[in-house]
């Protein structure tokens, strides 16, 4: 299973206004619950315009995926394309569910999905001239690519990323930390661990100062640090990071996620580079079985309605 090394926008607007604000806040600090209850009770309340509405559905799909609840953040996505589908007006919230939506698919494993999801996101989005969201729907299809060892295209995407990153200021960090953890993976396929380094050190910086040290987002950053570290030969140093990242992203998300699995299946391929492979094995073991029991009690992909009917 691949995961997506960063996440998407909740929706076009960094920092949204209305009844939902809270609730977004309490999502970027990790407050898993506390977002759910509030964006739950405003999706029952009546009271939403049609655009808080799907906003809402798709802040919930973000959430559940995030705590693992795949099912409850697959009903949730399309809840919210149906809503964004409708009307024109809300085309950069419909490719924004798109991309969050798409990550669900791709954590799943289901990645023909999730290109199609960001593809048609891309398109949308150069229809309305969003660049700070084509840069992100390239940066998507990068990581998509080099998970497929398409290296290349990759650089393709990267390279037009690049420009479009020219014609914008809507960045927000969120961004910038997915575009950094994308270049450094790159960095990582083309051999450059230096490079790789020095890449995820700027995502793990900006990922500290926006979330903190506790949220599972900095712990991920801590495992793709030490990734990059043991591809330049230093063991040492990304044990450590591996240690660092798997402690506070089991703080974060707890053992039952999937994760969770992709960091443990990381720390196992550098016990085993660092020839403690009983233990790699034990570990690989533990989350392979841990995944397989998650993903049997889950049904994503038994039916996909809305993103597959475009």
């Amino acid at each position: 299973m691949m995961v997506v090394l960063a996440w998407a926008q909740l929706w076009a607007q960094a920092n949204p206004p209305g009844p939902l604000h809270e609730a977004y806040v309490f999502e970027k600090q990790g407050q898993f619950d506390k977002a759910i209850a509030i964006a739950k009770e405003l999706t029952d309340s009546g009271r939403l315009t049609s655009g808080e509405l799907g906003r809402a559905w798709n802040l919930l799909g973000v959430v559940y995926t995030q705590q693992g609840r795949l099912v409850e953040a697959q009903n949730a996505f399309e809840r919210s394309l149906k809503i964004f589908g409708q009307e024109p007006q809300f085309v950069t919230d419909d490719a924004a569910a798109l991309q969050n939506y798409g990550e669900l698919y791709n954590d799943s494993g289901e990645t023909a999905v999730a290109g199609k999801m960001w593809s048609k996101a891309l398109d949308l989005l150069r229809q309305s001239g969003d660049h700070a969201g084509i840069a992100r729907s390239l940066t998507y299809l990068a990581g998509l690519a080099l998970a497929q060892n398409r290296v290349h295209d990759a650089k393709k995407y990267l390279q037009s990323e690049a420009e479009e990153m020219k014609l914008t200021h809507d960045l927000s960090d969120d961004d910038l930390a997915f575009i950094y953890e994308t270049q450094a993976w790159l960095a990582r396929a083309e051999g450059h661990p230096s490079a790789a380094i020095a890449g995820y050190q700027r995502s793990l910086d900006v990922c500290k100062r926006i979330y903190g040290e506790a949220h599972w987002k900095t712990g991920w950053d801590y495992m793709l640090r030490g990734k990059a570290y043991a591809q330049s030969g230093d063991i040492e140093k990304a044990l450590v990071d591996m240690r660092d990242g798997l402690g506070i992203m089991e703080q974060a998300l707890g053992r039952k996620n999937p994760r969770y699995f992709a960091a443990q299946i990381a720390y196992a391929d550098v016990l085993h580079q660092a020839g403690l492979r009983e233990q790699a094995a034990q570990w690989r073991t533990a989350a392979e079985q841990a995944q397989k029991d998650f993903y049997r009690s889950q049904c994503v992909g038994c039916t996909i309605n809305v993103a597959a009917s475009r």
